[in-house]
């Protein structure tokens, strides 16, 4: 895959993360917005005390997260490849951790989220990880 297809996918794998989350802060602050399956688990996470992280809505430090990927990939040098892939990494990290508190600890999931958590970080880590290997295009 050459290095501009990688960028690209980024580019909208990043919009899409960029949506997702904005539309979680929204509802965060409108709870009433929320669109979710019937079963309440949304409204459970949402609810939760894990939602926030030192004052922060965990949905607003994944807008950051995502900006800055968007950023990183359109910024295109040898560096922003390899802190894009920290990023994705670290998010990796970060989104296996909130997987786990939805499953084990709150005992509910968000679709929202894990469409997040298990489609759009693992496909910015993969494409990431890529470039990291792919020849920059000159």
């Amino acid at each position: 895959m050459s290095d501009r297809v990688l960028r690209i996918s980024l580019l909208i794998v990043s919009t899409a993360g960029v949506a997702v989350s904005t539309y979680l802060t929204y509802v965060h602050y409108q709870p009433a917005a929320l669109i979710c399956t019937g079963s309440g688990g949304c409204e459970t996470v949402q609810d939760s005390s894990y939602a926030v992280l030192v004052g922060v809505p965990v949905a607003v430090l994944g807008i950051g997260a995502w900006i800055a990927a968007l950023v990183l990939t359109l910024w295109n040098s040898e560096f922003a490849r390899t802190l894009t892939a920290a990023l994705a990494i670290g998010s990796l990290a970060f989104v296996a951790y909130l997987v786990i508190l939805q499953l084990f600890v709150i005992d509910a999931i968000c679709i929202w989220c894990m469409v997040n958590d298990l489609i759009l970080v693992p496909a910015l880590t993969l494409l990431a990880l890529l470039r990291l290997r792919t020849a920059p295009d000159v």
